[in-house]
This record gives structure tokens, sequence and C-alpha cells, in this order.
């Protein structure tokens, strides 16, 4: 080896090293459900993942599991997330809203309360108090569960309690709509239609955007012409025909030929996404009003 190849080599080790430290490390940044820090990006994640997971005081103790999760339709997110296992409630089930839901590590989660939330040096009852705000709401019995209609009244008095924002209320987001607010349950393994009323798929997934609990694609299965694999499509294109029926708005044709989706691959691609959305005729809601 000369000496111009040689000194060629040693300046693509360096470059390589202080590439190193930048565009192949993952950089941190503060996050709400995504997590307290997060890889910088889109760092989502499917439901069926977000299902099962534990919710605990600061502390670690366990203040229930995830056992379900409400949708708004109207604004394509999670409203509500529902809590099974929860101490001193036995079989009842405690509704908390999205935005209280914080993600402290990979398989970590804890509750806020806003700026509520008790401080840790409140001393040992500390703990008494996360789980006493938890299983005594003021006013209401029916925070607990999940009613059939779900009261707009009953889901503001939920995210008063636990001091968060009322999303819907914000400059651009609808208003709730009780008949669109409904349990992930129905949409796992629901029927998708045509238009024409054709069935033409399941409902396998769908994937959340951390940041704000928007619901960014869904996971279709069982899709006619091929049955082999996963196909993503836009949740915007999603409408509610009945209890357990959706309508996606395209052919049966344009369907076939849709991006598969392999989870592994492209859940955290933000292009892949704004492929499936350019596919299928929708605004990728990142883009609206100037927003990422």
């Amino acid at each position: 080896m000369n000496k111009t190849v040689k000194i060629l080599a040693l300046v693509s080790i360096l470059s390589l090293a202080l590439l190193g430290s930048n565009a192949f490390a993952q950089e941190w940044v503060r996050g709400e459900v995504g997590g307290s820090y997060h890889p910088a990006g889109w760092n989502t994640f499917e439901a069926s993942w977000l299902i099962g997971q534990t919710v605990r005081s600061p502390n670690g103790d366990s203040l229930g599991q995830i056992s379900n999760l409400v949708i708004d339709q109207a604004n394509e997110r999670i409203a509500l997330v529902i809590l099974s296992d929860v101490p001193n409630l036995g079989a009842k089930h405690v509704a908390i809203p999205y935005s209280a839901l914080v993600r402290t590590g990979e398989y970590t989660f804890q509750l806020s309360f806003g700026d509520r939330t008790p401080y840790i040096g409140m001393g040992s009852g500390f703990e008494g108090i996360y789980l006493h705000k938890l299983t005594t709401p003021p006013g209401i019995s029916d925070l607990y569960g999940i009613p059939s209609v779900m009261d707009t009244n009953w889901v503001s008095e939920i995210y008063r309690h636990y001091g968060q924002v009322r999303y819907w209320k914000e400059q651009g987001e609808k208003p709730l709509v009780p008949m669109e607010l409904y349990g992930s349950s129905k949409l796992m393994g629901a029927e998708v239609q045509t238009p024409k009323g054709i069935g033409v798929a399941q409902i396998n997934d769908f994937v959340i955007d951390p940041s704000n609990g928007r619901i960014a694609l869904l996971v279709l299965s069982d899709v006619t012409g091929r049955p082999d694999t996963q196909v993503a499509v836009p949740f915007s294109a999603l409408s509610r025909r009945d209890q357990n029926v959706f309508v996606l708005n395209t052919t049966e044709a344009k369907l076939v030929s849709a991006p598969s989706f392999n989870a592994y691959e492209d859940m955290h691609n933000l292009r892949f996404a704004e492929n499936v959305y350019k596919y299928f005729g929708q605004q990728p809601y990142w883009t609206e009003g100037g927003a990422r």
C-alpha cells in the first residue's frame, strides 16, 4: 500500500468515527407518551404492543394494566386508555386520558396528573396519593368501565380529573361525537368493506403516533388477492358503517396493489407512511397547517 492510499484510508477511518457519534447514533429528545426520552423521528408503535403494558407509580408500584383503548374516530386519535387490575377495584376498569400516560422506559409507563401530579417529596403517603386519586373520582362513579354510549361530559370529566387538556377544544380539532367513540376491541378483527359493501380485508392492528395519540396507519390482513401479506392504509380513509363493519374509501383493485406492511422495517419509517397516504390520496396529518 503506497503512502497516498494509507493517508486516504486513515481519513476514511476518522470520518467514520466522527459519523458514529452523529449520523449512526440515536438523537434522544424529550417526549410524552412516546417516552420520557425517545429517538428523534417517527417513533410509533402498534396498538397490540401497547395493550397489556403495566402502568406504574413513580415508585414502581403497579397501578393497573392497559386492557383497551378508546378511539375518537372524528379526530382520528386515542382519547382514553382503559386500565384493568387496578388495586382495590377488583374487576372494575378505570378510564384515563391518553395524555396522562407517560412512557419512562422501553416497557415502563407511569401515570401523570398534569399540573396536579403529586411530588415525590411528599413522604411515605406518596403511593397512597396516586392510588387514591386513581380509584376515587370526584362526584361521579361512571369514570369506571366503558359505557355503551360514551357521553362527551363523561370524557370531559375524566380529562378534568387528571389535569389534562381537552384536545377536542383546541383550534383545528373536531368536537367529540358520542357515536364515534368506541373501544379498540371493536376495531381489532373487524371486517373492512369497500363503499359498495364488498368485504375486502380484516383489521389486524393499527399504528399509534405516541406524541399526540393520532392513529397513523391501519394494518390490514386477509386482503382479497393478497392473503399472505399485511397492507398499510391511512386511518383517515376509514369510516364506521356499524358496530363491527368499517368502510375503506377505496376500490378493491387499488387495495390489492397497496403497499405491503412490515412492522419491523416500516413502522418507524416516515417516508413509508407518506407514500401510503399519497397512494390513497390522503394528506398526512403531520403536514397539516405546517405541523412537523
